[in-house]
């Protein structure tokens, strides 16, 4: 049994509770519309104080918005990238979703909606586990996890494959189910690991413009 194992009834507590307006999707804010911060929930500006490979991205908050409607969707989260930002050196423009708890003998679904004036994109689940020396506790930092497993990413386009998502002009969905249990000892023991999921969106690749997302959702199958 993990030594901070009694904390996890406490912060299957805090997701309810942060979530509850939400109703089954456990990631916060995912379709951007939060009346009093339309980025709630979601980390855009990184500190290279607080984490050392975060001197890409100073400037990546100049590139984030929430455009109030797109093609039939409202309040649509808009990742903007030029030549520099997504092919040379092309670190992308990202968000990442606050941390979600995780149990690896449950069942989820996660799926977003997605279309692009030029980017392509990478969007996917990165597991996270608590730094050593943090004290667990409901609502952790960004800088207290520790990146330590990739689950599936999400793909647009008709080939399911590859290290990106081959979005379009148009509006498109998709998902994953997760976590994959394939029975190999080593990615049992590292799924195992696993304290929080947390959403990873990037506009990365592809030619000037914008990536849209919307719809961001995890929900618990039963």
């Amino acid at each position: 049994m993990k030594p901070y194992a009694i904390l996890l009834p406490l912060l299957a507590a805090a997701a309810a509770a942060a979530t509850a307006s939400a109703g089954s999707n456990l990631v916060v804010n995912g379709s951007f519309d939060d009346k009093e911060n339309r980025l709630k929930g979601w980390k855009y500006k990184y500190d290279p104080n607080e984490d050392k490979n975060a001197g890409w991205y100073v400037n990546n908050h100049d590139h984030v918005s929430v455009t109030e409607s797109d093609g039939g969707q409202r309040f649509v989260l808009g990742l903007w990238g030029d030549l520099a930002i997504l092919q040379v050196p092309g670190q992308g423009t990202k968000v990442d979703s606050d941390p979600i708890p995780f149990d690896p003998k449950a069942k989820y679904r996660f799926s977003c909606k997605a279309r692009t004036t030029g980017p392509n994109c990478r969007i996917l689940l990165e597991g996270y586990k608590w730094r050593p020396g943090i004290q667990p506790h409901p609502n952790p930092a960004h800088n207290e996890l520790r990146k330590c497993y990739k689950f599936s990413q999400l793909y647009f386009g008709a080939e399911k494959a590859g290290s990106r998502g081959g979005v379009g002009a148009s509006w498109t969905s998709d998902s994953v189910t997760f976590p994959e249990h394939t029975g190999k000892k080593l990615q049992e023991e590292l799924l195992n690991e696993v304290d929080f999921v947390i959403v990873h969106l990037v506009a990365i690749d592809g030619s000037e413009g914008t990536l849209y997302v919307d719809d961001v959702k995890i929900d618990t199958i039963k």
